[in-house]
């Protein structure tokens, strides 16, 4: 199964989320890489990370073509469009790729497999006051949520310097009773506050979630 799920949390946002269980080879054949993404993909010697670095591209040759999809990568890593025609944001993790795309405003995606360990480090990345509005039984889905929040919103930035715990604030929301699956978010960075919007939504035993 190829192309899972598109989702639309917004005007003129596109989320994708692909379910990889194609070759190396087969995901090739339908990917057109630039000579520098080529270099890149000649640096990956784990086969899944190949995969998963060519799935997310499928995804923006799902949504953008018949636009070129070729990527670079600043000195923080972050990816963006050759072309500038849209904002996007990629992530990866397990047998799932996802990726996000905006013709209007920055965005930031995170897959994360729901696993118990985050309980263990939820004090390094959440605020005592985050840590407050989580029910008393501890939705583990929802630690996902702020997980991938706080992940997304870095992306967006694309700073290095943005301490997920300090920095990034996630309002409180009621995740069993959110029938619209969004929650509000403030980044703080060199004294500036912006608020954004996260849609998450949970797929199997992966949580997703877009900030915008």
């Amino acid at each position: 199964m190829p192309f899972l799920r598109e989702i639309n949390p917004a005007k003129g946002i596109r989320a994708g989320i692909w379910h990889i269980t194609e070759t190396t080879g087969e995901l090739l054949a339908d990917i057109q890489l630039s000579d520098s993404e080529t270099n890149i993909y000649n640096t990956f010697r784990n086969e899944l990370r190949k995969r998963q670095w060519l799935a997310y591209r499928a995804i923006l040759k799902h949504f953008l073509a018949p636009l070129t999809t070729f990527l670079s990568y600043d000195h923080n890593g972050k990816p963006s469009l050759d072309s500038g025609s849209h904002h996007i944001s990629v992530s990866h993790a397990g047998e799932f790729a996802a990726a996000v795309c905006s013709e209007t405003v920055p965005v930031g995606i995170d897959i994360e497999k729901i696993k118990d360990r985050v309980n263990r480090v939820k004090e390094r990345f959440l605020q005592h006051i985050e840590m407050e509005t989580i029910p008393a039984e501890e939705c583990l889905e929802q630690l996902y949520v702020y997980w991938g929040g706080k992940e997304a919103l870095y992306k967006l930035n694309g700073k290095p310097d943005v301490d997920f715990r300090n920095d990034i604030y996630i309002h409180p929301f009621d995740y069993l009773c959110n029938t619209n699956q969004t929650c509000k978010a403030t980044l703080t960075t060199s004294g500036n506050r912006e608020d954004y919007t996260l849609s998450f939504q949970k797929i199997e035993d992966y949580m997703l979630v877009v900030a915008y």
